[in-house]
C-alpha cells in the first residue's frame, strides 16, 4: 500500500521524539511552524505517486513483498532500467522540489553489506535485513539513513581520540541485543521519519571493531535524541508574505545531529556488529549507488538555476544580451553533462552477487565531482545574471506598507511585460538560491552531500583504467612496457 502525504502525516502523529532546537527542548513538534516545510518535502514523496506528472516513474513493483512500492523509498535496483528509471525521476523531482529523498539507496547498501558478511562469516544479517526492509515497504514507513561521524581529530583513528567517541559503538550485547552510544552528523530528514538506521562511514581497523555496527531503531527509541536547526524560512511572525524565500518556506529541511545515548537495539534490527573489515563496502556502494543519484539530483539543481537565471534574465529585459544568454547556455550544459553521467553509470553498470545492480564506480564519481566543483561557480553566474539587487532590495515587508509600495512599484520595475510585483518575486527567487540563509544549504548539498569532490576524486582515481590509456600511448610512441624488478631482486640490492 502507498500512502499519500496526508496518511504519512497521520503515521508521524504517533512520534514522540527528543528534540532539541535552538537551546530548549521541542514538544509536540507536529504542530510546531519550524518543522511543517520538512514535513512538507516527505509527504511530496508520497504525493509524486499520484500525481500524473511523476506517477508512472515513482511507482514500481517490489518482488520482495509483490506489491507497488514508492521507487525513490523502497524499490530495490536490480537492473539496469531501475537504474535508469531512478536517475530519471530524479532529474525530475529535483529540479522542482531539491530533493527526491533516495531513502531506496540505503536499502540497496544494506541489502549488498549484508549479503557480503553472511556469505564471509556465515551470518544471519541478510535475512534480518530481508525482514525489516519488508516491513518497511509493507508498511510505507520512511526511514533515515545516519552515516556521517562527528570525525573528532581527524588525524587520529575512532579509537585513539582522547576526549570522547565521534561516532557510533557498541558498549554492551547480550542474548536480547546490543547497547549502542555515540553520535551521526549532518542529519536530514531524521525527525520526520518513523526509522532511523545507523551505519559506519569509513574503512575501519580491526582496533575499532566496536564502531562496526549498522542497524535500524525507531526515531522515538528511548535514548535517541535529537539537536536539531531550523530549516531556512520566511520569518513566521508574518504568516501573509509568500514573495520572499518560497522555496525554503515550503520544503527547507531542519538538519541536525543524532545523538545515541546507549540505545538498545534487538537483534532483528542489527545488520552489522564488529566485522570491521567489512566497513570498507559501505563507502564504496556509496560511492556507486548513491553518487549516480546525486548526478541526476546536482543535474536538478542546475535545471532550477538555470529556469531562475533565465527568468530573471527576462524580467530584467536582458534576456538578448550576449553574455547573459553564453552564461544561461552554460548552465544547460552542465545540467546535461551532470545527468549524462547518471544514465552513462547505469549503462556500464554490472549486477552484484547479491542481486542489486551497482553503477559504473569511474562514471558515477567523475559526474558529481564535475557538478559539485560548479556549485559555487553556478551561483555566481546567477548573481551575474541578477545583478548586484539581489543583494540590496527591499524586503518584502517594505513592499507591503502603502506608503513605500507605491515607490517600488514606482521605480524597481523591468520589462513591461511584468508588473513590478512580478520582477520582485523572481528578483527574490534569485536571492534565495544565491544570496540569504538558504544558499548556505544549497550549497552544502552541491559540494558535501554524497561525499566531498575530493572523496569522488579518489574512486575516479581508483578505478579509471589508466594502464590501458598508457599502453595506447606507449603504443604509439614505440615505448614498449618497462618489466618492473621483482621484489626478490629488489631485496638483494
Amino acid at each position: 500500500m502507498i500512502k499519500t502525504g496526508a496518511q504519512y502525516r497521520d503515521d508521524m502523529e504517533r512520534m514522540k521524539p527528543s528534540i532539541y532546537m535552538m537551546g530548549e527542548k521541542v514538544e509536540n513538534y507536529q504542530k510546531d511552524p519550524r518543522f511543517r516545510s520538512s514535513f512538507n518535502l516527505v509527504a511530496l514523496n508520497h504525493d509524486i505517486c499520484f500525481d500524473e506528472k511523476y506517477r508512472d516513474l515513482a511507482v514500481c513493483h517490489e518482488p520482495l513483498v509483490d506489491e507497488p512500492v514508492r521507487r525513490f523509498t523502497h524499490k530495490l535496483q536490480t537492473t539496469q532500467e531501475d537504474s535508469l528509471k531512478k536517475a530519471q525521476l530524479t532529474r525530475q523531482v529535483c529540479r522542482h522540489h531539491i530533493c527526491g529523498w533516495c531513502m531506496s539507496n540505503s536499502l540497496c547498501i544494506l541489502w549488498t553489506l549484508t549479503h557480503d558478511i553472511d556469505r564471509k562469516y556465515g551470518t544471519e544479517y541478510h535475512q534480518r535485513f530481508k525482514e525489516f526492509a519488508g516491513f518497511l515497504m509493507k508498511n510505507d514507513y520512511d526511514c533515515f539513513w545516519a552515516m556521517m561521524n562527528p570525525k573528532g581529530d581527524r588525524s587520529l583513528k575512532l579509537d585513539q581520540q582522547k576526549q570522547g567517541s565521534p561516532g557510533v559503538k557498541i558498549v554492551r550485547k547480550d542474548k536480547k541485543g546490543i547497547v549502542v552510544r555515540g553520535a551521526k552528523v549532518s542529519n536530514s530528514y531524521a525527525t520526520c521519519s518513523l526509522y532511523t538506521f545507523a551505519v559506519p562511514c569509513t574503512a575501519l581497523t580491526e582496533g575499532e571493531k566496536d564502531y562496526a555496527v549498522a542497524f535500524a531503531v525507531p526515531s522515538d527509541e528511548k535514548g535517541v535524541h535529537f539537536i536539531v536547526r531550523p530549516a531556512p524560512n520566511r520569518d513566521s511572525s508574518a504568516p501573509d508574505h509568500d514573495m520572499e524565500n518560497p522555496i525554503g518556506s515550503e520544503i527547507g529541511i531542519v538538519e541536525g545531529t543524532v545523538i545515541f545515548d546507549d540505545v538498545f537495539v534487538p537483534w532483528e534490527r542489527v545488520f552489522m556488529c564488529g566485522e570491521w573489515d567489512m566497513a570498507q563496502q559501505l563507502p564504496l556502494l556509496f560511492s556507486n549507488i548513491h553518487r549516480q543519484s546525486k548526478c541526476a539530483c546536482l543535474a536538478g539543481h542546475s535545471d532550477l538555476v538555470c529556469g531562475v537565471a533565465s527568468l530573471v534574465a527576462d524580467v530584467n529585459g536582458t534576456s538578448r544580451i550576449g553574455h547573459i544568454r553564453e552564461k544561461i547556455t552554460q548552465l544547460m550544459i552542465e545540467a546535461e553533462v551532470a545527468y549524462g553521467c547518471s544514465l552513462g553509470a547505469a549503462m556500464e553498470g554490472s549486477l552484484h552477487p547479491g542481486g542489486i545492480f551497482i553503477p559504473s564506480t569511474a562514471i558515477t564519481n567523475a559526474g558529481v565531482t564535475y557538478i559539485k566543483k560548479l556549485t559555487g561557480e553556478q551561483i555566481q553566474l546567477l548573481h551575474d545574471v541578477s545583478g548586484g539587487i539581489i543583494c540590496t532590495m527591499p524586503v518584502e515587508a517594505d513592499y507591503r506598507n502603502p506608503v513605500t509600495k507605491k515607490w517600488m512599484d514606482a521605480y524597481l520595475f523591468g520589462s513591461s511585460k511584468y508588473t513590478t510585483e512580478e520582477r520582485l518575486r523572481a528578483l527574490y527567487l534569485a536571492q534565495e538560491i544565491a544570496s540569504s540563509k538558504f544558499t548556505g544549504y544549497f550549497i552544502g548539498w552541491g559540494v558535501n552531500a554524497a561525499g566531498s569532490p575530493a572523496a569522488c576524486d579518489i574512486f575516479v582515481r581508483s578505478h579509471y583504467d589508466l594502464k590501458a590509456s598508457v599502453s595506447v600511448a606507449r603504443e604509439w610512441a614505440g615505448i614498449k612496457e618497462k618489466k618492473r624488478p621483482s621484489q626478490k631482486a629488489n631485496s638483494e640490492r
